[in-house]
């Protein structure tokens, strides 16, 4: 038998090495150079600082030539001019507020265009124009009379609101009185101010916080959200020329339409569209094209088996889509004319991708390494890609991983990754099965949250199963998991886990389940299935189907899975009893308690009714996160719990015993 590290050392030396690595999530070509966007930890910050990182390539590898600390979202207009978001506040201006836009351009200080009274949320720039997305008093016409409006609730003290639909008083679609709204401005040297423009989006309809140019700036595509009764939403997109906001054209098509995409003649915008899923009746995921008039929708390989989701151009006739197959999201050259379609090797799972010039740059990664910056030659026709930037390159655990198939009696095929310490620990390793959040989602990237290599290098093995509901294994694991997240979900996963035990190599005797959000509600089923967990990690988790759809902000996806919360029966036949769980089981609970997705009440109504039973359980509660845990002293506080209730309750094989019939 094979024993954990008494202190859990190396683990936590390497998740501390983690914790130090630049966090890379897009790269851009700017001349000859790079720019990057990452996350850096940064002493006595609290949260994790995004950084706008600008670097030359020679032969010696890429050597920094500015930063700007705050910064993200950038656009590159030129070899020398760039624009970004920063938390930097123009000189002269009020010191609180949100996001500004900003302008680089080399050798010269950098210029501020617009700022608000709180965040300018995204923004599309493109020849000498530029449309922002603005938080603005949802009463004000102008900036001036925003600035008077905010002016006269401060002095009342005024925070109360009236909603129209099933909008939450903080959500990405409304701020207190303060709603999205769009905001024209040139970029030229001496330019006029910027402008609201005034655009005819109707009642319970919003903007939804995305923003696309054509090339020249002469059409707009902005994404909108409408609010329908009974609390169901739909996505779509609004079209228009900047210059004549009012002729705006509403694009509502039979699936959701999203993350818009200008084709490089103007002529579309790739965008992904989503199936209107209803119980019994999964989402699919598949490029469209939009034409930059709103006339035309349709699709491009449509019915293609993994979810296809258009990134950039690489020139008029060719969209680049990234789409997960089997435990990797690839890169996909789709010919618009005749929905041919070309799988490209990354050798990774692709993040992002940014295209220029015949080139595209992915930022890439895996389970097992960490993000990194390759450039493909779209022009070649080997398509050869060289990895140009790899700043985490001296964090790349040591370890193997494994694929493993679980075949099911009915003749379905799931998949798993099993991670492994690099050096055979002669003896049966104690045993993490993590489970996945999403759901909709699949193994396939590096995380720096989970990261199962600190616990490998610990002496664990960790398991990583793809159950029903994960994507890249075709629509029909979707279809099976859809509305039947214990019934399906939950007793495929205890069948590859089940299986995987047989492994001589793990033992089955010291089993701990963890995961956040679906993962977290995924491994209290597991707990209250199977007989081999002896610890369970939930995060944001819950047992109790109602109270969350109830109460959640995703109210209107419970709506599309399960239908009405008071007439579909699902929702207790999912729901879990926790009574399952046995009282030799330890438990460990955390919640964001400014979680909307699910509401902290039900991590704390969990720790009750298990406490109430005699089950050993803890309750962490983070009192400034919502969903994840994002702030690095959090995640680190977290991170030690664990390992340290790992370490305790799977340091030694238990009693036979303990494994009597439950």
């Amino acid at each position: 038998m094979s024993e954990p590290t008494a202190e859990g050392a190396a683990g936590a030396a390497l998740f501390d090495l983690l914790r130090a690595q630049q966090r890379i999530r897009t790269a851009h070509r700017f001349g000859s150079g790079l720019l990057v966007e990452s996350d850096i930890e940064r002493e006595n910050r609290p949260d994790l600082v995004p950084f706008v990182l600008g670097y030359s390539c020679d032969d010696d590898g890429p050597a920094l030539r500015h930063a700007h600390a705050g910064a993200s979202s950038v656009t590159v207009l030129g070899d020398d001019e760039y624009l970004f978001l920063s938390d930097r506040r123009p000189q002269g201006q009020d010191s609180v507020g949100g996001r500004s836009l900003w302008r680089h351009r080399d050798e010269r200080e950098p210029q501020a265009l617009l700022s608000t009274a709180r965040d300018v949320v995204c923004y599309a720039a493109a020849g000498r124009t530029a449309v922002a997305a603005v938080w603005v008093h949802a009463g004000a016409d102008s900036f001036a009379s925003d600035r008077a409006l905010r002016e006269k609730s401060a002095r009342e003290g005024l925070t109360a609101v009236t909603v129209d639909g099933d909008l939450w008083p903080r959500s990405s679609q409304q701020y207190g009185t303060e709603v999205l709204k769009l905001v024209g401005l040139s970029l030229e040297d001496d330019p006029a101010g910027p402008e609201l423009l005034e655009l005819p989006l109707g009642r319970r309809t919003r903007l939804s916080g995305q923003v696309s140019l054509t090339p020249g700036g002469r059409r707009c595509a902005a994404g909108l959200v409408r609010f329908l009764p009974g609390g169901h939403r739909r996505y779509g997109l609004l079209l228009f020329s900047p210059d004549e906001p009012s002729h705006a054209v509403q694009v509502w098509a039979d699936d959701d339409l999203s993350d818009p995409v200008p084709s490089p003649d103007g002529a579309w915008f790739a965008c992904t569209a989503e199936r209107i899923a209803a119980p019994g009746t999964a989402p699919r995921q598949e490029a469209a094209l939009v034409s930059s008039d709103g006339l035309d929708v349709r699709k491009v390989a449509p019915d293609h088996r993994d979810w296809l989701q258009p990134r950039c151009w690489q020139d008029p006739e060719t969209v680049l889509c990234t789409g997960e197959e089997d435990g990797q999201r690839h890169l996909w050259q789709i010919a618009i004319d005749t929905g041919g379609i070309t799988r490209i090797e990354t050798g990774g799972s692709a993040l992002s991708v940014t295209g220029r010039a015949g080139e595209a740059l992915v930022v890439r990664s895996s389970i097992k390494s960490p993000p990194s910056v390759v450039a493909l030659a779209l022009s070649s026709p080997d398509l050869t890609r060289r990895e140009i930037f790899a700043p985490a390159a001296a964090a790349t655990p040591r370890g193997r991983m494994e694929r493993l198939t679980y075949e099911a009696p009915d003749g379905s095929r799931w998949s798993s990754w099993l991670c492994l310490p690099e050096e055979n620990a002669g003896g049966e390793l104690p045993v993490l099965v993590w489970c996945h959040g999403g759901p909709m989602l699949s193994w396939t990237d590096w995380s720096w949250r989970w990261n199962p290599w600190p616990f490998v290098a610990d002496g664990y093995a960790v398991l990583m199963p793809d159950p029903p509901l994960s994507v890249g294994y075709g629509q029909d694991a979707i279809e099976r998991g859809w509305g039947k997240w214990t019934s399906e979900v939950a007793a495929v996963a205890a069948a590859q886990i089940t299986d995987a035990l047989l492994d001589p190599r793990l033992d089955a005797g010291r089993v701990a389940v963890m995961g956040a959000s679906f993962g977290g509600f995924l491994s209290l089923a597991l707990g209250t299935l199977l007989h081999e967990p002896r610890l369970i990690v939930s995060h944001c988790g819950w047992a109790d189907f109602p109270a969350v759809a109830r109460a959640c902000d995703l109210h209107w996806h419970w709506l599309r899975e399960y239908g009405a919360v008071d007439r579909s029966p699902s929702y207790r036949s999912e729901s879990l009893s926790l009574d399952a769980i046995p009282p030799r089981t330890r438990v460990l609970l955390s919640h964001g308690c400014e979680d909307g997705h699910v509401p902290v009440g039900e991590s704390r109504a969990m720790y009750r009714a298990l406490d109430t039973r005699g089950v050993d359980v803890e309750l962490m509660l983070v009192p400034d996160e919502r969903h994840s845990i994002l702030r690095p002293a959090n995640a680190g506080a977290w991170h030690r719990w664990v390992s340290q209730a790992c370490r305790e309750t799977l340091g030694s094989r238990p009693a036979r015993k303990e494994f009597s019939a439950i």
